[in-house]
């Protein structure tokens, strides 16, 4: 059912066989999951990795959980066509059959701005990860994404290739940091001339554009990122949930 000897985490094994259950109606509407002990003794695997697959599926609106009773499958009607803002780029690519690439822009330590710290909640100056790549689908370029981090939480990450890496993948899995929450800000503008040249727009073009800072469990923020979209190749949707909303794309 899983496999060790997979370069995919055990957590997305996990989530991508509860999930082929769900659409292919083996698991219906309501139904109650096994318990999470009970998981963790059929797969062999630790609590925290069931628990992974379990909250990004409730993320993505195909499970629910009760306190004190589990977790249960959501009814067609309440699930997605898209996907919520802590999936990754990559994640949400593979999920509608498309390819994802990043061409690496810059990847590097700078000191933490004022406006960067006060997002963070760190001091001035601190040294911090900086990223910024231009996303590809299917070939197309769909978006410039800039992400800032503290180093002091992903010790030396930057000796990863950013240009197949998964952030968010990488942040779970290497650094065992469990991302519950995004606050974002959607807008538009239009584009300067270098992000045109980018996207590949015509100018004067416009810009979706998405501010998030990324909360663990504990809200201490973990990450603040910006992403630029090319509005008809990398439209955002909205989802709403009962108790949430939810930014698909990002």
């Amino acid at each position: 059912m899983i496999s060790r000897q997979s370069a995919t985490p055990l957590y997305q094994q996990i989530e991508q066989y509860l999930l082929q259950e769900i659409t292919s109606g083996a698991l219906v509407a309501h139904s109650r999951l096994p318990s999470e002990r009970e998981m963790v003794k059929q797969w062999e695997v630790s609590r925290i990795t069931v628990r992974q697959a379990l909250n990004d599926l409730v993320l993505r609106g195909y499970l629910y959980s009760v306190p004190g009773k589990g977790f249960f499958v959501a009814s067609k009607q309440e699930q997605p066509n898209e996907f919520a803002a802590l999936l990754s780029f990559s994640e949400v690519a593979q999920a509608h059959k498309q390819v994802p690439h990043s061409r690496v822009l810059k990847a590097h330590m700078i000191p933490a701005s004022a406006t960067l710290a006060y997002q963070l909640q760190i001091s001035p100056g601190t040294e911090i990860v900086e990223l910024e790549r231009l996303r590809y689908l299917d070939g197309q370029p769909v978006g410039i994404q800039y992400n800032w981090l503290p180093h002091s939480l992903c010790r030396e990450i930057l000796e990863n290739d950013f240009s197949a890496a998964s952030l968010y993948g990488l942040l779970r899995e290497q650094y065992g940091h469990q991302l519950a929450q995004g606050r974002m800000t959607i807008s538009a503008r239009l584009a300067t001339e270098q992000e045109a040249s980018y996207l590949a727009l015509p100018q004067p073009g416009v810009v979706l554009t998405v501010d998030q800072i990324t909360y663990d469990i504990r809200q201490q923020p973990l990450e603040v990122s910006l992403g630029l979209f090319h509005p008809q190749r990398y439209p955002l949707s909205v989802i709403h949930g009962q108790h949430e909303t939810q930014l698909a794309g990002l």
